[in-house]
């Protein structure tokens, strides 16, 4: 799969399509990218041993784990990564920033930042329309093109297209009461971070039509997953459905479910644009606030779901450990059930895991 994507890559660049980079999470606009006629590649690989042991020459092991295998797979010149012509660099994730200034600085990649408020205020979204028109004169001048209002208001139709498809998949899940497991919905998604979104909306339409034709429910109790997201390579949710945990609702960046709203396309671009990325709860930011843990217990109980499996990354600056006791007030308090699952991303003990993974559905068996 990742020769192909590579080939694809390389037609792009021949074309004089630009690659960028992004450190996943879900949070840059990828429609202004699109606009210019570049490809957004999400960077997406979870760690192995050698990436993992590289990035620590960069990071300490004291760091977020994807970060410095992120690095580590760029000082291994991994063939998927070796195409990127420039990355993003955001200040929503301690570990982004540093992996992206690392990267930048020690293998030659252009840098474009782009600054994220810290809360959701009026002020917030004017800070970042302000922030996002910077960003789109940062593409246009590293690719040449002019952007124009419609440009990225035809990005942005296309891209809530297949925000549509997303959600269809997701509603056609409900009323059939889950036919798709966790791994088929996550693959879904991967699919965008390597192909992109026209390639992805054919993926949806094709799942949409397959799942009219599934009647067999997924078996095992039915899971909402939340927390750190899950790259290309990250097998818990494999290990949790093989446990007989079925992940119905994945909240994460990398889940169908991240993608519940839409880009308003009645407003300017722009601000269209802030204030869709500012909102979305989900998403990989340092903002994680008591209205976080009560709409999950919400989703939880309006999902008719067994339990919730939270996922943290260790080190992860975005999910402190202050997440724990936050968890405990408000999941325990209305007899919730769930596991917290914390570990290194690349770093497979997964003998470990599944005893945690047994337990867990044992004790909502």
């Amino acid at each position: 799969m990742f020769s192909e994507v590579v080939q694809q890559l390389k037609k792009y660049k021949e074309a004089n399509k630009k690659i960028y980079g992004i450190l996943a999470h879900g949070l840059v606009p990828e429609e202004i990218i699109h606009a210019a006629s570049g490809f957004p590649l999400r960077l997406s690989l979870v760690g192995d041993k050698d990436s993992a042991s590289k990035g620590i020459e960069y990071l300490t092991s004291a760091t977020c784990s994807f970060a410095r295998s992120t690095i580590g797979h760029f000082d291994l010149k991994n063939a998927l990564y070796d195409e990127i012509e420039t990355i993003i660099a955001g200040n929503y994730c301690n570990g982004e920033l540093c992996a992206t200034e690392m990267i930048s600085e020690y293998f030659n990649i252009p840098r474009i930042n782009i600054v994220f408020p810290s809360a959701k205020t009026d002020s917030a979204l004017r800070f970042l329309i302000a922030e996002l028109n910077h960003f789109k004169e940062d593409i246009e001048r590293f690719s040449g093109i002019k952007l124009s209002e419609d440009k990225i208001a035809e990005a942005i139709k296309l891209y809530n297209n297949e925000r549509k498809l997303m959600q269809e998949v997701v509603n056609v899940q409900r009323n059939k009461n889950y036919v798709l497991s966790g791994v088929e919905c996550l693959e879904l998604m991967h699919h965008h971070f390597l192909y992109g979104v026209e390639a992805s909306i054919g993926n949806l339409q094709t799942t949409v039509i397959d799942l009219s034709e599934k009647t067999s429910p997924i078996e095992g109790k039915k899971i909402i997953f939340a927390g750190n997201g899950v790259p290309i390579g990250d097998n818990i949710i494999q290990l949790s459905e093989a446990q007989g945990l079925s992940v119905i609702k994945n909240l994460t960046w990398t889940g169908l479910d991240y993608y519940d709203s839409l880009v308003d396309q009645n407003k300017p671009p722009l601000e269209a644009l802030a204030d869709y990325y500012l909102n979305l709860e989900n998403s990989g930011r340092m903002i994680l606030s008591d209205d976080y843990f009560t709409n999950l217990a919400e989703i939880y109980k309006n999902s008719h779901a067994d339990g919730i499996i939270f996922y943290k990354v260790k080190y992860c600056s975005i999910v402190p450990s202050v997440i724990s006791s936050k968890l405990k007030e408000i999941l325990s308090e209305q007899n919730i059930p769930y596991v917290e699952i914390e570990r290194e991303y690349g770093v497979n003990k997964n003998a470990q895991l599944q005893t945690r993974l047994q337990a867990f559905q044992e004790m909502i068996a």
